[in-house]
């Protein structure tokens, strides 16, 4: 999914009228991990039984901005200089 193309995602990120062209998905197992991108299409689904979920986001090189209402700064390293950082919630 490439967020620059007009009508692909709306302002909250959803793409659910894409679901008939991407087929089924993969479900994964527990204590699986993945590789993907922020643009790769997900859902986080209802759990059967009540207990913790945790997700978490490795941030790489060469981002452009950082959403602080949705990261946790690493104290031992600071944000690069030309990093445009982002007060607002992107999903309001």
């Amino acid at each position: 999914v490439h967020k620059d193309t007009p009508g692909i995602v709306d302002k909250h990120g959803g793409c659910e009228h894409l679901r008939p062209l991407i087929g089924p998905g993969t479900k994964l197992q527990a204590n699986q991990l993945i590789w993907m991108t922020d643009c790769t299409p997900h859902e986080a689904l209802p759990q059967e039984t009540s207990c913790v979920r945790q997700f978490f986001r490795l941030v790489m090189p060469n981002i452009s901005h950082w959403f602080a209402a949705h990261s946790t700064p690493n104290p031992l390293v600071p944000l690069p200089d030309h990093i445009i950082v982002v007060d607002s919630n992107k999903f309001a």
